[in-house]
């Protein structure tokens, strides 16, 4: 026998995340008026590694989540990945 267990839902818009996100946009304005904007790609490969290891690692393990959703997830980690760390390449590196 099953017993149905109600589950409380958290609510998205809780006071920790409004309090995250005006944290973010604060500091995101002050680093937009200090550093040029390709400074920030680098942190993008940061992410974009995360999405392509995350979607790999979605399509190989037996995990419950629809197959077309990790590839989405993958194809995103590689596109955000190859655009920024050209960015950061051609900027950073060879000085363009």
């Amino acid at each position: 026998m099953v017993k149905n267990k109600s589950v409380k839902k958290k609510s998205f818009l809780n006071w920790n995340f409004i309090i995250f996100g005006i944290l973010a946009l604060i500091l995101i304005i002050f680093g937009l008026t200090i550093f040029r904007a390709e400074f920030f790609d680098i942190f993008g490969i940061m992410v974009f590694s995360f999405l392509f290891v995350l979607g790999g690692w979605m399509l190989l393990t037996d995990v419950e989540t629809p197959d077309w959703a990790a590839w989405i997830v993958l194809i995103i980690g590689i596109l955000g990945l190859v655009i920024d760390s050209w960015i950061v390449i051609k900027t950073f590196i060879m000085g363009g």
